[in-house]
């Protein structure tokens, strides 16, 4: 049984451990290109939110794939949402039917959670489906080596980076939005 004094200990490495990826992610190239509230940062070639990149540190450090879990890989506005909906109805046939799927009052991406954004997901008695928008490169080691199985979705570049131009002009911050100028956007993508 875990002692009061080894929750203690366990919450000041955590804490710990939160403290030094915030310093290192500070410390990394900063810019905002598509005028969204959140600076993003650059790490390892790609071009990331802090809370994002923290996420994927901290599944890289704690999370264990087992053999029986399947990864959903996406990069963003890939058509993940249909990708978890059609991965999660097939996995669950057997145990819902057309009436009583959780897909009918919940959205996919509450059913199937994102390894780097819900980490209470972790826990040894997790439902074995989860997605990552993580590049490869990213992956915690885990996964690699467990021989659990990735389904991997990708898009027609030029399909993606519309909805990424669209979805960023919805949701940037108005006081640092400058009209999103398509062809700069288009330079901004292929960069990153």
């Amino acid at each position: 049984m875990e002692s009061h004094f080894d929750s203690h200990v366990e919450q000041d490495i955590e804490d710990e451990f939160q403290k030094s990826l915030k310093e290192m992610i500070s410390s990394l190239l900063k810019g905002n290109n598509w005028g969204l509230p959140d600076h993003l940062y650059h790490y390892q070639g790609f071009w990331l939110t802090p809370t994002f990149l923290q996420g994927v540190m901290l599944a890289q450090q704690q999370f264990e794939a087992q053999p029986t879990d399947i990864i959903l890989c996406s990069a963003p506005r890939t058509g993940t949402a249909w990708l978890k909906s059609l991965t999660f109805a097939t996995i669950t046939r057997t145990s819902y039917d057309d009436s009583t799927t959780p897909l009918l009052f919940k959205t996919p991406h509450d059913v199937v959670p994102f390894m780097e954004l819900d980490h209470a997901h972790f826990s040894a008695n997790r439902h074995p489906l989860l997605a990552t928008h993580a590049p490869y490169s990213f992956l915690p080691t885990s996964i690699i080596d467990s021989g659990c199985k990735i389904i991997y979705i990708c898009r027609d570049p030029k399909d993606t980076f519309v909805s990424m131009y669209h979805i960023c002009a919805r949701y940037a911050n108005p006081k640092t939005l400058n009209p999103l100028n398509l062809m700069k956007r288009l330079s901004y993508f292929v960069k990153a």
